[in-house]
Protein backbone atom coordinates (compact mmCIF):
# COMPACT_ATOMS: atom_id res chain seq x y z
CA UNK A 1 0.00 0.00 0.00
CA UNK A 2 3.03 2.14 0.64
CA UNK A 3 4.66 1.39 -2.73
CA UNK A 4 0.97 3.12 -4.14
CA UNK A 5 1.29 6.28 -2.21
CA UNK A 6 2.26 9.64 -4.51
CA UNK A 7 5.40 11.33 -3.01
CA UNK A 8 4.48 14.95 -2.19
CA UNK A 9 5.19 17.82 -4.66
CA UNK A 10 7.46 20.78 -3.45
CA UNK A 11 5.04 23.99 -4.47
CA UNK A 12 7.38 26.31 -6.61
CA UNK A 13 8.63 29.40 -4.73
CA UNK A 14 6.81 32.62 -5.24
CA UNK A 15 7.94 35.54 -7.18
CA UNK A 16 8.41 38.46 -5.55
CA UNK A 17 7.82 41.83 -7.08
CA UNK A 18 9.90 43.06 -9.47
CA UNK A 19 12.96 45.56 -8.34
CA UNK A 20 13.79 48.56 -10.66
CA UNK A 21 17.53 48.71 -11.45
CA UNK A 22 18.10 52.21 -12.71
CA UNK A 23 21.51 51.34 -14.21
CA UNK A 24 22.39 51.87 -17.44
CA UNK A 25 23.11 54.08 -20.47
CA UNK A 26 19.65 56.70 -21.36
CA UNK A 27 19.27 59.27 -23.92
CA UNK A 28 15.57 61.51 -23.76
CA UNK A 29 14.29 64.94 -24.35
CA UNK A 30 12.74 67.91 -22.67
CA UNK A 31 10.82 71.26 -22.65
CA UNK A 32 10.48 73.79 -20.06
CA UNK A 33 11.15 77.24 -18.63
CA UNK A 34 13.85 79.53 -17.64
CA UNK A 35 14.67 83.23 -16.10
CA UNK A 36 17.40 84.82 -14.84
CA UNK A 37 18.78 88.46 -14.04
CA UNK A 38 21.04 90.82 -15.77
CA UNK A 39 23.17 93.22 -13.91
CA UNK A 40 25.47 95.70 -15.71
CA UNK A 41 27.84 98.19 -14.67
CA UNK A 42 30.83 99.79 -16.53
CA UNK A 43 34.06 99.10 -14.48
CA UNK A 44 36.39 101.00 -16.71
CA UNK A 45 35.06 104.41 -16.98
CA UNK A 46 33.89 104.34 -20.80
CA UNK A 47 30.28 104.62 -20.96
CA UNK A 48 29.96 106.95 -17.49
CA UNK A 49 33.44 109.62 -16.56
CA UNK A 50 33.23 107.70 -13.27
CA UNK A 51 34.38 103.78 -13.54
CA UNK A 52 32.28 101.62 -11.79
CA UNK A 53 29.33 103.00 -12.45
CA UNK A 54 25.76 101.08 -12.41
CA UNK A 55 23.98 100.72 -15.94
CA UNK A 56 20.97 98.52 -14.16
CA UNK A 57 19.59 95.40 -14.71
CA UNK A 58 17.07 93.65 -16.25
CA UNK A 59 15.26 89.74 -16.43
CA UNK A 60 15.02 87.49 -19.31
CA UNK A 61 12.54 85.12 -19.56
CA UNK A 62 11.26 82.05 -21.95
CA UNK A 63 11.13 79.14 -22.88
CA UNK A 64 13.76 76.18 -23.31
CA UNK A 65 13.36 73.04 -25.32
CA UNK A 66 16.58 70.11 -25.66
CA UNK A 67 17.84 66.97 -24.96
CA UNK A 68 19.79 65.15 -22.03
CA UNK A 69 22.82 61.73 -22.61
CA UNK A 70 23.68 60.11 -19.46
CA UNK A 71 24.59 57.11 -17.29
CA UNK A 72 23.22 55.93 -13.93
CA UNK A 73 25.28 53.02 -12.02
CA UNK A 74 23.10 51.70 -8.87
CA UNK A 75 25.06 50.21 -6.58
CA UNK A 76 24.71 46.31 -5.67
CA UNK A 77 22.19 46.15 -3.05
CA UNK A 78 21.32 49.30 -2.36
CA UNK A 79 19.45 52.47 -3.14
CA UNK A 80 22.25 54.56 -3.93
CA UNK A 81 22.55 55.62 -7.57
CA UNK A 82 25.52 57.80 -9.09
CA UNK A 83 25.62 59.12 -12.49
CA UNK A 84 27.03 61.52 -14.74
CA UNK A 85 24.58 64.10 -17.51
CA UNK A 86 25.17 65.96 -20.11
CA UNK A 87 22.12 68.35 -21.16
CA UNK A 88 21.93 71.13 -24.02
CA UNK A 89 18.85 73.25 -24.57
CA UNK A 90 17.75 75.73 -27.41
CA UNK A 91 16.73 79.05 -25.41
CA UNK A 92 14.74 82.20 -26.39
CA UNK A 93 15.27 83.97 -23.04
CA UNK A 94 14.70 88.31 -23.65
CA UNK A 95 14.76 91.13 -21.44
CA UNK A 96 15.45 95.23 -21.85
CA UNK A 97 16.01 98.38 -19.98
CA UNK A 98 16.61 102.00 -20.50
CA UNK A 99 19.07 103.76 -18.67
CA UNK A 100 19.05 107.37 -18.69
CA UNK A 101 16.25 108.24 -21.08
CA UNK A 102 17.84 107.45 -24.76
CA UNK A 103 20.44 104.05 -23.77
CA UNK A 104 18.77 100.52 -23.88
CA UNK A 105 20.58 97.44 -22.76
CA UNK A 106 19.24 94.37 -24.51
CA UNK A 107 19.98 90.74 -23.82
CA UNK A 108 19.07 87.50 -25.25
CA UNK A 109 19.94 83.80 -24.40
CA UNK A 110 20.47 81.43 -27.03
CA UNK A 111 21.50 78.22 -25.53
CA UNK A 112 22.06 76.49 -22.64
CA UNK A 113 23.98 73.64 -21.11
CA UNK A 114 25.49 71.69 -18.47
CA UNK A 115 27.52 68.74 -17.61
CA UNK A 116 26.90 67.33 -14.01
CA UNK A 117 27.31 65.04 -11.78
CA UNK A 118 24.31 62.84 -9.91
CA UNK A 119 23.49 61.50 -6.87
CA UNK A 120 20.38 60.30 -6.18
CA UNK A 121 17.92 57.48 -3.88
CA UNK A 122 15.56 55.07 -5.16
CA UNK A 123 12.54 53.75 -3.82
CA UNK A 124 12.09 50.70 -6.42
CA UNK A 125 10.89 52.87 -9.71
CA UNK A 126 11.09 56.38 -7.75
CA UNK A 127 14.20 58.43 -7.92
CA UNK A 128 14.91 61.53 -6.15
CA UNK A 129 18.32 62.79 -7.02
CA UNK A 130 20.28 66.17 -6.76
CA UNK A 131 23.42 67.34 -9.51
CA UNK A 132 25.92 69.51 -9.40
CA UNK A 133 28.60 70.48 -11.97
CA UNK A 134 29.61 73.34 -14.87
CA UNK A 135 27.34 75.01 -16.78
CA UNK A 136 27.58 77.32 -20.31
CA UNK A 137 25.45 79.90 -21.97
CA UNK A 138 24.85 81.43 -25.27
CA UNK A 139 24.22 85.44 -24.89
CA UNK A 140 23.68 87.88 -27.09
CA UNK A 141 24.82 91.36 -25.38
CA UNK A 142 23.47 94.49 -27.46
CA UNK A 143 23.28 98.14 -27.04
CA UNK A 144 21.29 101.02 -28.81
CA UNK A 145 21.46 104.62 -28.78
CA UNK A 146 17.63 105.04 -28.71
CA UNK A 147 18.17 108.44 -30.42
CA UNK A 148 20.30 107.07 -33.18
CA UNK A 149 18.78 103.51 -33.31
CA UNK A 150 21.78 101.79 -34.64
CA UNK A 151 22.44 98.48 -32.12
CA UNK A 152 25.83 97.34 -31.28
CA UNK A 153 25.91 93.65 -30.51
CA UNK A 154 28.61 91.51 -28.90
CA UNK A 155 28.58 87.04 -28.88
CA UNK A 156 29.67 85.61 -25.69
CA UNK A 157 29.90 82.32 -24.21
CA UNK A 158 29.35 82.28 -20.75
CA UNK A 159 31.04 79.57 -18.23
CA UNK A 160 29.75 78.47 -14.65
CA UNK A 161 28.78 76.45 -12.20
CA UNK A 162 25.13 74.85 -11.29
CA UNK A 163 23.43 72.99 -9.03
CA UNK A 164 19.86 71.11 -9.03
CA UNK A 165 17.54 68.72 -8.17
CA UNK A 166 14.15 66.47 -9.54
CA UNK A 167 12.24 63.53 -8.80
CA UNK A 168 12.21 60.71 -11.72
CA UNK A 169 9.36 58.18 -12.37
CA UNK A 170 9.91 55.09 -14.11
CA UNK A 171 7.10 53.71 -16.27
CA UNK A 172 6.29 50.52 -18.22
CA UNK A 173 9.41 49.00 -20.02
CA UNK A 174 12.47 51.26 -20.24
CA UNK A 175 10.93 55.11 -20.30
CA UNK A 176 10.97 57.48 -17.20
CA UNK A 177 9.58 60.63 -17.26
CA UNK A 178 11.40 63.62 -14.82
CA UNK A 179 10.68 66.76 -13.13
CA UNK A 180 13.77 68.83 -12.64
CA UNK A 181 15.28 72.55 -11.35
CA UNK A 182 18.57 74.04 -11.99
CA UNK A 183 20.36 76.97 -10.83
CA UNK A 184 23.27 78.23 -12.85
CA UNK A 185 25.63 80.85 -11.99
CA UNK A 186 27.29 82.66 -14.11
CA UNK A 187 29.34 85.50 -12.52
CA UNK A 188 30.32 88.85 -12.86
CA UNK A 189 32.57 89.23 -16.25
CA UNK A 190 33.95 91.55 -18.90
CA UNK A 191 31.94 92.04 -21.79
CA UNK A 192 32.80 93.86 -24.80
CA UNK A 193 30.61 95.99 -27.31
CA UNK A 194 31.94 97.81 -30.34
CA UNK A 195 30.53 100.94 -30.47
CA UNK A 196 31.64 102.16 -33.93
CA UNK A 197 35.45 101.13 -33.58
CA UNK A 198 35.39 102.47 -29.86
CA UNK A 199 35.46 99.26 -27.66
CA UNK A 200 33.07 99.96 -24.35
CA UNK A 201 33.64 97.19 -21.60
CA UNK A 202 30.93 96.30 -19.57
CA UNK A 203 30.95 94.12 -16.28
CA UNK A 204 27.60 92.10 -17.12
CA UNK A 205 26.60 89.73 -13.71
CA UNK A 206 23.89 86.91 -14.03
CA UNK A 207 22.17 84.01 -13.01
CA UNK A 208 19.88 81.55 -14.77
CA UNK A 209 16.74 79.31 -13.36
CA UNK A 210 15.16 76.62 -15.22
CA UNK A 211 12.66 74.09 -14.88
CA UNK A 212 12.64 71.18 -16.83
CA UNK A 213 10.27 68.35 -17.62
CA UNK A 214 11.36 65.50 -19.93
CA UNK A 215 11.32 61.84 -21.18
CA UNK A 216 14.39 58.93 -21.31
CA UNK A 217 14.99 55.74 -23.01
CA UNK A 218 16.96 53.65 -20.63
CA UNK A 219 19.23 50.74 -22.80
CA UNK A 220 19.76 47.94 -19.38
CA UNK A 221 18.46 48.15 -16.28
CA UNK A 222 14.66 48.07 -15.91
CA UNK A 223 12.84 45.61 -13.69
CA UNK A 224 13.53 41.67 -13.41
CA UNK A 225 11.44 39.47 -11.31
CA UNK A 226 13.57 37.58 -7.90
CA UNK A 227 12.44 34.56 -6.30
CA UNK A 228 12.12 33.58 -3.28
CA UNK A 229 14.57 31.27 -1.88
CA UNK A 230 14.15 28.88 1.20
Amino acid sequence: MAADMRMPVKAPPPVVAPAYNWTGFYIGAHVGGAWGDKDWSDPFGDFFSTPGGSLGSHDVSGVIAGGQIGYNWQAPGSNWVFGIEGQGSWANLKGDHIVGGDELFRTKVRWLATVAGRLGYAWDRVLLYAKGGAAFAGDKFTHIDIDDNIPFSSDKTRTGWMVGGGLELALAGNWTVKGEYNYMDFGNKEVTILIATFPNRFDIDQQIHAVKFGINYRFGGGAAPVAARY
